[in-house]
């Protein structure tokens, strides 16, 4: 009986070894598997999310401009009569919704009764948004003639988004313009036109986005304290929006981000100014105030700007090596069940036998 108990410790510690080799070999491989997998299905769910992200952040930038092109025809046949054009101002801010000011900035002494510079000028009132406030700017300190905004519009005769700047009524408000050329009878640009957002708003449905998302998150937003951050920069690494007001206007995105292990800064930088969507975010890491991330980014189509949202990468490994390490655990107890199946039957049989 001693020697048929003891065949059957044999056996089943053969098989015990076997089966741990086996266990050893299936799980590495699954445990590589699973967490290849869950990273890449985290990465299609922070692709979706900033495709969403995207669409609600051009179809605002899109108001804007189909807001001001409806009046550009308007502005062009009715030069001959500057003292309209404030009631032009006016109907852009209160047609556009997102719009917190506009105005219209004409060429050095265009009019010459004006004086050396004419711009009538339209805003929201700050305590009541509904009611739309208007005014010529003459007064001294706004020289706008030598202004980079200004120059480039006029010189290059083409439209485009504004670096941020800071409201010239409150100096608060952070806010970026869509300028586009206005042309008198021979085709010459001699006016700049621009509507103004309001870019803490943007940044506040931004941030309202991430929230959505770092809720479903909460083991590590609230455990690890990892939280999903979206902004925009333009191509200069100008942030255009960011949760930390003392970021905006002053602050370069590039300057704060670093590379980890074999990423390169410039080719981050290259690939992001190339108007494509990021791709493969998981294979590269970079250090953003201290804390490791995986960026994902995309271009916002008619501008110079580009949405990026910044994930740290803990969160999104950590779940990834909880899934693995489930899976280990369910193929060790599989495994374990059929061993002492094994042992209870081989023992059983050796007995009988």
């Amino acid at each position: 009986m001693s020697n048929k108990n003891n065949l059957a410790g044999r056996i089943t510690m053969k098989l015990t070894v076997w089966l741990l080799i086996i266990v050893a070999f299936v799980s590495c491989f699954y445990f590589g598997f699973t967490a290849k997998v869950i990273r890449d299905f985290y990465a299609d769910n922070y692709h979706n999310k900033i495709l969403i992200t995207y669409e609600y952040t051009r179809r605002v930038l899109s108001d804007v401009y189909v807001t001001v092109t409806n009046n550009i025809y308007y502005l062009e046949h009715t030069l001959d009569n500057p003292d309209s054009q404030k009631d032009v101002m006016e109907r852009i801010v209160r047609n556009g919704t997102r719009v917190q000011s506009c105005g219209i900035n004409f060429i050095e002494y265009y009019y010459p009764q004006k004086g050396h510079k004419f711009c009538p000028f339209a805003w929201r009132n700050p305590s009541n948004r509904d009611e739309i406030l208007s005014d010529e700017k003459h007064n001294a300190d706004f020289n706008y003639f030598d202004s980079d905004w200004f120059l480039s519009v006029i010189k290059t005769d083409s439209a485009k988004w504004s670096e941020p700047f800071h409201d010239g009524y409150d100096d608060e408000t952070a806010l970026a313009a869509y300028m586009v050329p206005i042309h008198d009878k021979t085709g010459r640009p001699v006016a700049v036109l621009g509507a103004d957002i309001s870019l803490d708003w943007l940044t506040s449905k931004l941030a309202e986005t991430d929230s959505t998302y770092n809720a479903n998150s909460s083991f590590a937003t609230n455990l690890l304290g990892l939280k999903t951050e979206s902004f925009i920069i333009n191509h200069d690494g100008m942030f255009i929006t960011n949760s930390e007001k003392s970021n905006l206007i002053v602050r370069n995105f590039f300057s704060q981000v670093k590379p980890c292990g074999d990423t390169s800064m410039e080719e981050l930088i290259v690939k992001m100014k190339s108007d494509k969507m990021s791709e493969n975010e998981c294979e590269e890491r970079y250090l953003i105030n201290g804390q490791e991330c995986y960026l994902f980014y995309t271009p916002i189509k008619y501008t110079e700007w580009i949405l990026i949202t910044a994930v740290p990468c803990q969160s999104i490994d950590l779940l990834a090596t909880l899934y693995g390490v489930s899976i280990i655990l369910l193929i060790i107890i599989v495994m374990l069940i059929i061993i002492l199946s094994n042992h209870y039957y081989i023992t059983r049989m050796s007995s009988q036998a």
